[in-house]
């Protein structure tokens, strides 16, 4: 079957709102989501309950997607791991979708509070330190990623703003009107409007290439000296 035209099961486990989404042909048949500190034990209840709400059994499922960051470290791994596991399982598609570009769907429909639609899209995720992961979309295509401090987001302006926390932004002195901030809805269900309708434009590899936008805070070992290891050995 090249054709994806059977159910489809999208998550995202690495935003601080875990959702599942399950739908058919980009259309959502039933969603679930939750704000929770530990991904890990609520993605699985999450897929049950959207699975059970569809009707549909895990055997059932014609493709499984991720989202593939950036985002939590850890969050991002249960939730690319958990779809590599089910489509081995299941012997089913499977793919990854950038964050960023998920973000920038679901938040470019409108400007909130207008019909006007947004021209420009930023989609914004929180990295820490003081850092933003950002990627500015525009006429359809999005441009590269960008680490950026939280006040270089203003010259991003006349622009519409997404991702979880850009509210605080609008506290920054001197924060232009036209950098219009808004607050992300559950994204699995606007990933399942992104997936390809050709399974052969499907790629499984991208489950195991997660997206970070910093490398993980770890202190890399330092080399021992030679003479100091030849002791230990005798």
């Amino acid at each position: 079957m090249s054709a994806a035209t059977g159910p489809i099961l999208a998550l995202d486990s690495g935003s601080p709102r875990v959702s599942v989404a399950v739908g058919r042909r980009g259309e959502v048949i039933a969603a679930r989501s939750a704000e929770v500190a530990r991904s890990s034990t609520a993605l699985l209840r999450l897929i049950d309950e959207a699975l059970a709400a569809a009707g549909l059994r895990p055997a059932d499922l014609a493709g499984v997607a991720a989202l593939a960051g950036p985002g939590s470290f850890t969050g991002l791994r249960i939730g690319l791991a958990t779809a590599l596991g089910l489509a081995q399982a299941l012997a089913i598609a499977a793919t990854a979708l950038p964050t960023l570009a998920v973000l920038a769907a679901e938040g470019g429909t409108q400007v909130p509070g207008s019909s006007r639609p947004a021209s420009r899209i930023v989609a914004a995720v929180d990295v820490l330190r003081g850092e933003w992961a950002v990627q500015v979309w525009e006429g359809g295509g999005g441009g590269p990623m960008e680490i950026v401090a939280p006040g270089d987001l203003a010259r991003l302006a006349p622009a519409t703003i997404t991702g979880w926390g850009v509210g605080r932004l609008a506290a920054l002195p001197g924060w232009p009107a036209d950098a219009v901030l808004r607050e992300p809805g559950p994204l699995a269900p606007a990933a399942l409007g992104l997936l390809p309708a050709d399974f052969s434009a499907w790629d499984p590899s991208r489950l195991t290439a997660p997206i970070y936008g910093r490398p993980p805070a770890v202190t890399s070992p330092r080399p021992r000296p030679v003479a100091a290891v030849a002791g230990e050995n005798r």
